[in-house]
């Protein structure tokens, strides 16, 4: 397992790379925003995407598990994620696991993105937008908790 300082170091830039991203985004994004071709806004939104699906993936595959076994010392190695998200609930670090399974959901449409159409991707950048901060409020939680 990495360490945990490591870890926070990823994502860390993951944030750092998501708050660059959606600075550059048009504030509110609308269809009008998406009826030309545009390469800044395209490049912008595959950053979001790519940094928003691995700032998840982190936190679901390697952060809460440490986190749990070394700061927690719960003994956690080997079980399913969701015992996982369930003891981080209950020590406040998440604020529901129903709501980590909703960041879990906008990546995974995030990620498969054309699957959806324009006023759905919109929608869903936008509640992946407000994510990001709860994300990074989970994150400072656990340093906070490690110091």
């Amino acid at each position: 397992m990495r360490p945990l300082t490591e870890l926070y170091e990823e994502c860390g830039r993951h944030l750092q790379a998501l708050s660059e991203a959606m600075q550059r985004c048009p504030s509110p994004l609308t269809l009008d925003h998406f009826r030309t071709r545009n390469p800044d806004l395209i490049a912008t939104l595959d950053q979001f995407a790519y940094r928003f699906s691995k700032l998840q993936d982190v936190m679901s595959v390697q952060l809460f598990r440490q986190f749990t076994v070394q700061i927690l010392k719960e003994p956690v190695e080997s079980v399913p994620i969701i015992d996982i998200l369930n003891l981080l609930e209950r020590y406040r670090f998440l604020d529901s696991v129903q709501r980590w399974q909703e960041i879990r959901e906008i990546r995974n449409q995030i990620a498969h993105e054309y699957h959806l159409d324009i006023e759905e991707l919109i929608l869903t950048l936008r509640i992946a937008f407000t994510m990001v901060d709860e994300m990074a409020e989970m994150i400072a939680r656990m340093k906070d908790r490690s110091k």
